[in-house]
């Protein structure tokens, strides 16, 4: 990496959301500087401190560092089949409108993803695909099923297929799907989500679908682990979008735990 190539994503970063708001903290601070050695004013240290915190939220980085130990530990491919009667369990990841009325809808980017892999891991092993996942407040549950069928048709896939369209949790998602899982007698789940949604994914089908095997697919990964460069230190709106999620991941972890802790007094 050339120090002009550098020096211009430094500017660039800086210059734009989020990397602006911390150049405007750090003024801020400069500003109030003077004004806190005589007056004993605290908005010197409340700029600093703000614009220091949202630098390290928003650099690729803090995203990696916090995202890798979600992440890593699963799988990108399946072997094969260890049941004789497997289904491939897709958890949804958001669905939008896609003609203006709210009558057609369409599997966001995210949910497409884990859609794609898992209809690929159902066609490799011969396996069914269960797609869980729904919008109460806007799609009824047929919506969904035309959806996810319109979608596995484009995507050539043509090996059975099951809704479950009630879902608005990852917890409803294994509450409503074991349901499904347990009536039609599967004897193995692949569940496919995004790396760092596994954690959480894994520890509520523990819950629900304890006496199936359960194994992990995942869909893809928000940070890779590849060496460290310059840039990863330069703010970014990714960098703040993936540390926010993995931040929210966390919780949801930390939250489900408890719930469920909870519970099971």
């Amino acid at each position: 990496m050339t120090f002009s190539y550098f020096f211009y994503k430094t500017i660039g970063a800086f210059l734009t959301p989020p990397g602006i708001f911390v150049t405007v903290a750090l003024f801020g601070a400069l500003f109030f500087c003077p004004k806190s050695k005589k007056k004993g004013f605290p908005s010197f240290s409340f700029a600093f401190f703000f614009a220091l915190f949202l630098y390290a939220l928003s650099i690729p980085l803090t995203a990696r560092f916090l995202l890798l130990p979600l992440e890593e530990p699963y799988p990108l491919e399946i072997d094969g089949r260890e049941g004789k009667a497997p289904v491939v369990l897709v958890l949804a990841g958001g669905i939008w409108s896609s003609d203006g009325s709210g009558t057609e809808f369409a599997m966001s980017p995210e949910t497409l993803q884990r859609f794609v892999a898992g209809a690929s891991a159902a066609r490799k092993i011969g396996a069914s695909l269960l797609y869980s996942g729904g919008y109460p407040e806007k799609a009824a549950e047929g919506r969904i099923e035309e959806m996810v069928r319109r979608t596995a048709e484009r995507i050539g896939f043509s090996g059975e297929l099951l809704v479950e369209g009630r879902s608005r949790t990852t917890w409803e998602n294994f509450l409503f799907s074991s349901e499904i899982i347990r009536e039609r007698g599967f004897d193995e789940v692949i569940l496919v989500t995004s790396g760092f949604h596994l954690r959480r994914s894994m520890n509520s089908a523990s819950r629900f679908l304890w006496s199936v095997p359960v194994r992990p697919l995942s869909s893809g990964r928000l940070e890779g682990d590849g060496p460290f460069i310059a840039t990863d230190l330069l703010p970014s709106p990714s960098g703040l979008r993936n540390t926010s999620l993995a931040l929210r991941e966390l919780a949801g972890i930390f939250a489900y735990n408890l719930f469920g802790s909870l519970k099971d007094r």
